[in-house]
């Protein structure tokens, strides 16, 4: 099965330069409908404006929909305390999403080719993610496809050049100082001087790779149902079974991160085997206990109804303390309500499933006209709230962000601006 079909219609993530280039010239020749969009992450100064100019020239000539912005990617870096290449990814991916949903594309397609899973792959082997690193990305995820995957840059230049296509040249992709360029500059350079076909080989060792992926999670999840014992009072992994099997360490870290326990806890654990009865670890949602020949696996007291998962078409939840009604509006006939209980969020930019949960320590969000974060904790003292009042509040999570506090505060990134189109309401 393909990646898409010729009647959804896809939205191009175009830089200006030959990848995204190419994939613009490849997309109008074989006939397929599409948009070009166009982030200007105002790193480069007077490049960055000629790059949006560019790609404004090349929608207009393909006569296809043009949608640009404009984005304070150093000062986001800045307030979210994150690096500049993780803080233009995430307002990427968050405003392309919104440009699909609010102007009906199917997909959107990046211009990723060979060259970058290597780089990925690379990236991954030196900063330790094991064997699900080893595959580097994936030619679909949810709604983002990567079309140009196949070929190498190489041949995406020769194309070009074939084409007599014109784009513009990233001069950022040449300054060593980021990690990939390091890669894909000095050290790719440095192999290939003594094996000449080393990408041609190391691409071939990661679809091998991807093949194993797919058969070590399959084996997992086999293990998962003949290891893992459920009944009322926990869950149960015998130590024997485990330890009969070969990388019993590896397979007892698959066994026990969906409880929450991180790679060094499940070392520890693996340490344990030998020890005394009684040893207990703690994840943040569960309480593991080895007891004689077992482990013991429970739900922690305190979150037994503190996480909940809200799907896109939920709309009553009931909770211990509270009924919550949800509703979707369209943002022309709705009427925000002055009345801060009634949460009132830009629908477009959240991530489903939501999780709604219960507050806890370092938890922090940027109040609703607020550029600054501030803690949750420190919120609820400024608002002299009682102890009682505070076990009640319900924080709602989209991805990694808080998106309100319930009844209380919306997050000033989820507010509804004069551009939302779809108002979600939580009351």
């Amino acid at each position: 099965m393909g990646l898409f079909s010729r009647k959804d219609p896809i939205l191009l993530a175009v830089s200006g330069g030959v990848d995204s280039t190419v994939m613009v010239h490849l997309f109008k020749k074989s006939g397929y409908r599409f948009g070009i969009a166009h982030l200007n992450f105002q790193l480069r100064e007077k490049d960055s404006v000629a790059d949006e100019l560019f790609v404004k020239e090349l929608a207009t000539e393909n006569e296809v929909p043009y949608f640009v912005s404009v984005a304070d990617t150093l000062q986001y870096a800045k307030e979210h305390r994150i690096s500049i290449q993780m803080a233009a990814r995430e307002i990427r991916y968050t405003w392309l999403e919104e440009i699909r949903l609010t102007n009906n594309f199917h997909f959107i397609a990046t211009a990723h080719h060979k060259d970058d899973v290597i780089e990925t792959v690379l990236l991954n082997i030196f900063r330790g993610t094991g064997i699900h690193g080893l595959h580097g990305i994936s030619s679909k995820q949810g709604k983002i496809v990567r079309p140009l995957l196949p070929f190498f840059k190489k041949e995406l230049l020769e194309y070009a050049s074939k084409n007599a296509i014109s784009f513009r040249e990233d001069v950022s992709n040449s300054e060593p100082g980021y990690d990939r360029n390091k890669i894909r500059l000095e050290i790719i350079p440095f192999i290939e001087q003594t094996y000449p076909v080393f990408a041609q080989t190391f691409s071939e060792n990661i679809s091998k790779w991807n093949d194993a992926d797919l058969l070590y999670t399959s084996y997992i999840k086999q293990l998962k149902r003949k290891m893992v014992q459920v009944n009322e009072d926990g869950h149960f992994i015998s130590i024997p079974a485990i330890s009969r099997l070969p990388g019993a360490q590896t397979i007892l870290y698959e066994l026990v991160k969906d409880y929450g326990f991180t790679s060094d806890q499940s070392a520890d654990i693996y340490k344990a085997f030998g020890a005394i009865s009684g040893k207990v670890f703690r994840s943040s949602t569960h309480q593991l206990i080895k007891d004689r020949n077992q482990l013991i696996i429970s739900t922690l007291a305190s979150t037994t109804v503190s996480t909940i998962l809200i799907t896109e078409t939920d709309r009553h939840l009931q909770l211990p303390s509270a009924n919550l009604k949800i509703a979707v509006h369209d943002a022309v006939s709705f009427a925000i309500p002055n009345d801060p209980s009634v949460n009132c969020l830009n629908y477009n930019l959240l991530v489903f499933p939501l999780v709604l949960r219960k507050w806890k320590k370092g938890d922090y969000f940027y109040p609703l006209g607020m550029k600054k974060k501030k803690k949750v904790s420190d919120y609820l003292i400024d608002r002299k709230m009682p102890i009682s009042y505070k076990e009640k509040l319900w924080l709602l999570q989209s991805g990694d962000s808080i998106a309100c506090i319930i009844g209380e505060r919306i997050d000033d990134r989820f507010k509804v601006t004069p551009g939302t189109k779809k108002i979600y309401v939580i009351r």
